[in-house]
């Protein structure tokens, strides 16, 4: 575990952008990535001794479907567009459901491939989501309508796709499906190929030797090495400390805010968010931007250099749309405790409105250290695990 140095800045709730209407990401698990939740124990003390709780009858439904199309090409706002995987559903009760998709070789580690072990675990965490964003159930789950609905894309492999109902205070009434599904990486492209390799980021003063590997031909890298070599007080774990980044159809790398994981007791600071997240100032001080998806930066080529390019943040006040750069991104760890972020470095590059918002990325070599070749572990699978797409939601530029 690593000791971090706090540096707050005023209370924001993991999915609320500071001084701004309420923006709520759709359903993602909190404590997991396999991580055995388990509903309330039943039952209190009683005639002097403990009453066992009463038995769940857990029913397959074979009658509601779930139907993987792959992936589609959406337009989106700006005049981009944007893959997504495709599902269909054909749930056909009264009350709400989640969907969650797992290896097999997953379910069976962490839930024992017991259907209960997973309904408790995951509907204990759609319940802690929506406590800690202060929504209901009927914002982050999905109801009999809701018919066709796009993710962030899978990463390629075998799962298994369940679909989960649960009552509107998101308690489990047992009833679920599950369907087995496929998901085939394609050939990587020479544009998507050409971000590959070692890259130095750099703003002059604090950089960075990342790495960039591929975890889904044509669509997602994995990045390695932010906030780390001699430029970071604090450094961050080879193996578990990485985010992803998109490929975009205009050829750009694009970096983005994202969800790692959740702690429940991280030294003092207790329940954590461990996110990858942007900042920019304002005149009452530095604001941390945690909405999952957002794009923070993207790396493009221009006349054979590369420039890191900051994006911009986006929310409305009384009416008044504002778009203020990013200046930095960072490791960091929400309390629910303290309701503060705290960042493992201070010192990162920095997107300068006198750069135009951009620093310098330099490829030294076209291989990688090690090679990292993607595999479901349970931190990996905290990465797979498909996010709703947000309508609406664009890239920045």
């Amino acid at each position: 575990m690593k000791t971090i140095r706090c540096f707050s800045w005023l209370a924001v709730a993991a999915m609320v952008l500071i001084g701004c209407s309420t923006r709520i990401d759709p359903y993602r698990p909190v404590n997991g990535g396999g991580q055995q939740g388990g509903g309330s124990q039943g039952g209190g003390q009683g005639g002097g001794g403990q009453v066992d709780p009463p038995t769940q009858t857990v029913t397959k439904r074979t009658d509601w479907t779930l139907e993987y199309k792959g992936r589609v090409s959406l337009a989106i706002a700006g005049g981009q567009s944007e893959t997504l995987e495709e599902f269909l559903f054909g749930y056909t009760g009264n009350k709400y459901f989640i969907m969650r998709t797992l290896s097999e070789q997953d379910y069976e580690t962490f839930y024992s491939s017991d259907p209960k072990q997973l309904i408790d675990g995951e509907l204990k965490d759609l319940r802690t989501t929506a406590e800690n964003q202060k929504a209901e159930i009927k914002d982050i789950a999905f109801v009999k309508t809701d018919k066709t609905k796009y993710f962030d894309i899978l990463i390629h492999g075998s799962y298994l796709a369940f679909i989960i109902e649960c009552d509107s205070k998101g308690n489990p009434t047992y009833n679920y499906n599950v369907t087995e599904i496929e998901v085939v990486q394609e050939t990587a492209t020479q544009a998507f190929t050409d971000w590959i390799g070692t890259w130095l980021v750099s703003d002059g003063y604090v950089g960075y030797d990342i790495e960039v590997t591929s975890i889904e031909n044509n669509y997602l890298y994995r990045v390695d090495g932010w906030e780390t070599g001699s430029a970071a007080a604090i450094q961050m774990n080879e193996d578990d400390d990485w985010i992803q980044a998109r490929f975009v159809a205009d050829g750009t790398l694009s970096f983005f805010i994202q969800f790692i994981a959740s702690y429940d007791n991280y030294e003092d600071l207790d329940a954590v968010d461990y996110m990858f997240v942007g900042t920019y100032a304002e005149s009452t001080g530095e604001k941390v931007d945690s909405y999952e998806g957002w794009e923070l930066a993207y790396a493009e080529r221009l006349g054979g250099t590369v420039t890191l390019k900051g994006g911009t943040s986006e929310f409305e006040v009384n009416g008044q749309v504002y778009k203020p750069h990013y200046n930095a991104m960072h490791y960091s760890l929400y309390s629910w405790k303290t309701e503060e972020w705290n960042h493992f470095n201070q010192a990162t590059p920095l997107f300068r409105e006198a750069n135009d918002w951009g620093i310098s990325m330099t490829r030294t070599k076209a291989t990688v250290s090690k090679d990292r070749t993607p595999v479901h572990t349970r931190n990996y699978l905290r990465k797979t695990q498909p996010r709703v797409h947000v309508e609406g939601r664009k890239l920045t530029r």
